[in-house]
């Protein structure tokens, strides 16, 4: 009997109650559909076995043709010059690179080793640099001694290009990093600091002869702090910003006034924004 057949089709989905007849009618009604449902479930246990066969078969077809493919892709046959112009694409705009293996330009050398080889080779993608602060008396020594030798590492594949540095640290009063930037001073282009001034004075304190390339100087100290100004008389100078606490007389301030073509001098207690240009 089929269920569209059952006598018991207006008792479906109500309180009703069988009587023991009717439940042994229930029951040789479910016996023929019931049935049906098992040779349904084989029939698709083997077809899944099937696909699944399928699929393995179609799995070791496809890795070798992905490989194969792979050999005739068009980023192969990129010239490594216009490789090189899209790799400084992935570059930020608005702020200097980060050191964070999901960003370009550390992602790059992850890719592949031909793109590895053209990244590591390309002294300009390594001349822009942000480094972060970090907690050194709260951070394990080997995290610290990494950050440390990614950005000699970095330094050192920036060859002799001139330099686009960035420091915020708010969290130290020490830290090796900013003399080993000392130590390539002759390099700096561009160089944002803002942080303790004490932290900051081995750069501060650079003068001409140290900074003969810098062009843009930008610099905040924390409330209180009066920085060194040392390096404001560097006369390469065109952009400076100037982000304190302390309200100074700008006509003091040993800059370049010739040469500046922006100035932007702030009384905050926080980096802004607006400012004076000239």
């Amino acid at each position: 009997m089929s269920l569209s057949d059952s006598p018991f089709t207006n008792r479906l989905n109500t309180n009703y109650v069988p009587s023991d007849s009717e439940i042994l009618e229930i029951r040789a009604v479910l016996v023929d559909p019931t049935e049906e449902i098992a040779r349904i479930d084989a029939q698709i246990a083997e077809m899944e076995l099937a696909l699944a066969q399928l699929k393995e078969k179609r799995g070791l077809l496809q890795q070798p043709i992905n490989a194969h493919r792979a050999l005739i892709s068009p980023m192969r046959f990129i010239p490594q010059d216009f490789l090189l112009e899209i790799f400084l694409a992935c570059l930020p705009t608005r702020h200097n690179p980060l050191i964070d293996y999901n960003e370009a330009p550390l992602l790059l050398g992850r890719i592949c080793r031909q793109w590895r080889s053209v990244a590591y080779s390309a002294p300009v993608l390594w001349s822009l640099i942000h480094i972060p602060a970090v907690k050194y008396f709260a951070t394990p020594p080997k995290i610290r001694s990494r950050l440390e030798k990614i950005v000699e590492a970095w330094l050192e594949r920036s060859a002799g290009c001139p330099l686009s540095v960035s420091v915020h640290d708010f969290a130290n009063h020490s830290s090796p990093l900013l003399p080993q930037l000392a130590g390539i001073s002759r390099r700096l282009r561009s160089l944002t600091l803002a942080g303790d001034a004490d932290l900051m004075s081995p750069l501060l304190r650079l003068g001409p002869e140290d900074l003969p390339l810098l062009k843009t100087i930008r610099v905040k100290t924390m409330t209180g702090q009066t920085p060194s100004t040392n390096i404001l008389h560097v006369p390469t100078l065109e952009d400076v910003a100037l982000c304190s606490t302390t309200l100074r007389d700008p006509l003091s301030l040993p800059l370049p006034w010739s040469q500046l073509t922006n100035l932007r001098l702030e009384c905050s207690d926080r980096w802004t924004g607006g400012g004076v240009s000239t």
